[in-house]
């Protein structure tokens, strides 16, 4: 019987481990100290066992794992399931065991490819845990072999094993002193969100080939339009404008609305950085504008800090109605408290019709090493898994996405501690606590809007991995059950 024949039955789904994130005061507050200290040095991998308990939270899908006893067919496991069968795996072995580079996996009733997977991210998980515990002689020793059967050439599992085990290596490196500049320094010097500015083609192709910011953005603009109430005067202010696309759904929303008599819509970018790439995106977005004959005028905000954003940079017109929108903007000022809790408040001053906000759903802000990792492990799994579904033979834009995009969140949240670590993604129902401190009140999401974002993933060859469900009120946006984005609006009251 295969070792895993026990678990057949089980029903696995991917859900965030409960968040010990509490906001306290202005500050994310992240896991008790004394709690981690009570922990067992591998106990935080017990995460893993968690997606198995919490089996029907999400849509009740079952992994088909193989076992001598089935007859195989041509469906071959997923990323997901492939990472979820080595981490079971790897704390039965480790309770069975103990063992320290060894785990007697049987690989009966998986294909080739499928067992090297899962023996290669084994060795992954094994090099976590002794990095968590730091014993780094033996975590080094366990990243070379990784590095023998992984590469950014690879395929799915090994081009994700290749980037993880990098950053481990490179949290080791900062920690014992080797190279402890070279690539933390490197990685400061890397702008992310400037990256992610403007329009160049990785983004172009995994806007249209990728499903899930779509339907984020395409919600979005639904649900502003919706509370709009078809008003003449419209300012839309964005924290974060980066590429614009959202906006040319916007616009043909309302191109296509031939009993709104809009006079004007305005769009104020709110930036920090990169006003050169700003100011071309609203110039494609006025160009797209003057196609559609929408009356549009846009206004940039530029401030060296967010602690010097005001409302009377905005040009506001009591005669407007304005919706503000933030695309996975507010969790880059987690690391900086005080500046998301000015944001609010000068937010709130506005006292929009309507605040629709997207932000990654997922838990990365853990000060746990091990939990971190194993979290960021899923996620990025479901992320790769998409490109290479999607993108299919546009290695090109692939490789891009991965090795820039991706790359470097990766070595961020795995490598870099304390300040260093600016990516900070929390979950839906933390950011619901916070939120409350400023009397916003979450809104239903529209039916109408929630089947128009049914249709568009329906689009899709990946249909069957992108699924759509409901939390409370917002949607959140899944990759074969691993959460990865939602979306919610909200009012204030």
């Amino acid at each position: 019987m295969s070792h895993f024949g026990a678990i057949d039955n089980l029903y696995f789904d991917f859900a965030s481990p409960p968040y010990q994130n509490m906001i306290k005061g202005a500050d994310f507050q992240l896991e008790d100290d004394q709690d981690v200290k009570k922990l067992s040095p591998f106990a935080s991998l017990r995460i893993v066992k968690d997606y198995a308990s919490r089996s029907r939270k999400l849509n009740g899908e079952k992994i088909h794992i193989p076992s001598s006893n089935t007859v195989r067919n041509d469906r071959k496991l997923s990323t997901i399931e492939r990472i979820r069968m080595a981490g079971l795996h790897f704390i039965d072995s480790y309770e069975i065991s103990n063992p320290n580079h060894a785990f007697p996996f049987s690989s009966s009733g998986l294909s080739d490819e499928e067992s090297k997977d899962i023996n290669l991210l084994l060795t992954l998980l094994a090099s976590a845990d002794k990095t968590g515990q730091q014993h780094f002689t033996e975590a080094i020793k366990l990243i070379e072999s990784c590095n023998n059967t992984s590469s950014n050439e690879g395929i799915t599992v090994q081009r994700l094993v290749y980037y993880f085990s990098e950053a481990i290596r490179e949290k080791i490196n900062h920690e014992t002193g080797r190279d402890a500049c070279d690539g933390l320094e490197r990685m400061q010097m890397f702008d992310l969100q400037k990256a992610l500015m403007g329009i160049d083609g990785s983004i172009v192709a995994f806007h249209q080939k990728v499903p899930m910011e779509q339907v984020c953005q395409f919600t979005s603009m639904h649900t502003i339009v919706e509370n709009l109430g078809r008003a003449r005067h419209v300012h839309v202010i964005d924290l974060e404008i980066r590429s614009g696309m959202q906006y040319i759904v916007l616009m043909q929303a309302i191109a296509s609305g031939s009993e709104w008599q809009l006079r004007h819509l305005k769009i104020t970018a709110i930036g920090t950085r990169s006003e050169s790439k700003i100011k071309d995106t609203c110039n494609h977005l006025a160009d797209f504008a003057r196609s559609k004959n929408i009356p549009f005028s846009f206004n940039i905000v530029m401030v060296p800090d967010m602690l010097d954003f005001n409302i009377n940079l905005l040009e506001l017109d009591r005669n407007e109605k304005i919706a503000v929108y933030s695309a996975v903007s507010l969790s880059s000022l987690i690391i900086t408290p005080n500046r998301l809790e000015h944001l609010m408040r000068e937010i709130r001053k506005i006292n929009p019709c309507i605040t629709v906000i997207t932000e990654v759903e997922a838990n990365h802000t853990s000060a746990t090493f091990v939990n971190r990792f194993i979290d960021a492990l899923f996620f990025y799994g479901a992320l790769f898994d998409s490109l290479t579904v999607c993108l299919g033979s546009d290695e090109l834009n692939r490789k891009v996405a991965e090795s820039v995009y991706y790359a470097y969140s990766i070595r961020n949240i795995v490598a870099a501690e304390g300040d260093d670590r600016t990516i900070r993604h929390t979950g839906i129902d933390v950011w619901r606590a916070f939120f409350a401190r400023f009397g916003m009140v979450e809104i239903e999401l529209s039916g109408e809007s929630l089947n128009e974002a049914k249709l568009l993933i329906d689009n899709f060859e990946c249909a069957n991995c992108c699924k759509l469900r409901v939390d409370g009120r917002c949607l959140v946006v899944d990759w074969n059950g691993v959460p990865i984005f939602s979306v919610s609006a909200w009012k204030f009251i």
